[in-house]
């Protein structure tokens, strides 16, 4: 695949050996990466800043009750990497439950001619995570995972120093992503605001599983089974969690989750489908009243959200409507797009904009990342281009 990404731009890779004991895991990552996890301390005043919570006894109350995640095997990692980095298992507690808040982002499938001189496509998945935390900038890094020293590769993620949850994973036979949703359905419901927010605390003190950590079972788990796209299109739905938007391909198929609490609206696509942080089924849009959301600054991330996924849709049509008005009508190939126009559109802005921390593209038929490219400085909004006016004789 083109590479258009500068050396700045690579993202580290690690390898954890999951034969290590649990605690020893992170080690060589979370000791090059020391000084910057510090930076989780502020992060989490700032966190609970904007939240309106006092300070004092928000730290006093988290020391006390967060000790520990649901999984005991992710407990013990972030044990583990409290010790190394220094930094009170609390603040990781919260780092690794409360990360997939707030994100926006863009994730999503196209079908692909990989190969000039073939006729075989398949789908690629594309990611964009975007956030607006500077610091954590500085901590992505992509992991393999391997069962024992020198083993074969069986899963690789994007992620964050510190965090041991999955936001973007690829294995062989699929593909994941995770967006955040800032609105859950019946939302005007005294008792499903209560269900809701019960499992958020749930969450939070280590009583139920994340969903990140749920995604990391799908892909780190033993069983080829689970991980099929037509088991977790079946299972994942009625599983509690909190409300997000899921995407999954293995390579033929693309599938994306409007997730609430205890249901899913499910999409899918064998060309095209992608997603930001708002529905677009008519079930998700219902009676929803985007101008009353119950989190502060979200209406803005709507509106930036309507942007992103016009931007790569929009580019994706003109390619079928050139591509049909080549073949002519009457043509039933699928359509496809080049992997360099891929790599481009993904990075064109507004897809890509300020709060970019970093882009992917996925493919799940080999379990490899394509192609990433991390932003360590905000990318910059082109210039437009403006006509020069001709004078009138």
């Amino acid at each position: 695949m083109v590479d258009l990404a500068s050396q700045a731009d690579l993202v580290p890779v690690y390898t954890i050996d999951l034969s290590q004991p649990p605690a020893s895991r992170y080690d060589q990552l979370i000791q090059d990466f020391r000084h910057e996890i510090a930076n989780l301390i502020p992060l989490f005043q700032q966190v609970v800043t904007e939240a309106g919570l006092p300070l004092g006894i928000t730290r006093r109350l988290a020391k006390l009750l967060l000790r520990r995640l649901y999984d005991p095997e992710q407990t013990e990692e972030i044990k583990g990497i409290s010790k190394t980095a220094g930094v009170e298992l609390y603040l990781l507690v919260c780092f690794n439950t409360l990360l997939d808040l707030f994100m926006g982002c863009t994730s999503g499938g196209a079908r692909v001619r990989m190969a000039a001189d073939s006729v075989d496509t398949q789908m690629l998945h594309f990611r964009t995570l975007d956030w607006e935390m500077e610091s954590l900038r500085k901590v992505v890094v992509q992991l393999e995972y391997v069962k024992k020293p020198h083993g074969s590769v069986i899963a690789r993620s994007i992620t964050y120093a510190g965090f041991v949850g999955t936001l973007t994973g690829v294995r062989k036979d699929l593909s994941m992503s995770l967006n955040f949703r800032p609105y859950h359905n019946d939302s005007h419901s005294t008792w499903a605001n209560v269900r809701f927010n019960f499992h958020r605390l749930a969450v939070l003190l280590g009583l139920r599983p994340s969903i990140a950590s749920t995604m990391r079972s799908f892909l780190l788990g033993t069983s080829p089974s689970r991980a099929s796209l037509r088991n977790i299109e079946g299972t994942l739905p009625p599983t509690p969690c909190t409300a997000c938007y899921l995407t999954f391909s293995d390579g033929q198929r693309t599938m994306v989750m409007e997730k609430d609490h205890v249901t899913a609206t499910v999409n899918s696509s064998t060309s095209f489908v992608t997603v930001t942080n708002h529905d677009i089924t008519t079930e998700g849009n219902h009676g929803k009243d985007l101008s009353n959301l119950p989190l502060l600054g979200m209406q803005d991330l709507i509106e930036e959200s309507q942007d992103r996924l016009q931007c790569i849709e929009s580019k994706w049509q003109r390619e079928v409507s050139a591509q049909k008005r080549r073949r002519g009508k009457a043509s039933g190939d699928e359509p496809y797009a080049t992997p360099s126009q891929l790599i481009k559109w993904v990075n064109a802005w507004p897809t890509t904009n300020e709060a970019t921390h970093y882009t992917t593209i996925m493919n799940p038929v080999n379990g490899e990342f394509e192609y990433i490219r991390r932003y360590l400085e905000p990318a910059q909004e082109p210039v437009k281009k403006t006509r020069s006016k001709r004078h009138l004789r």
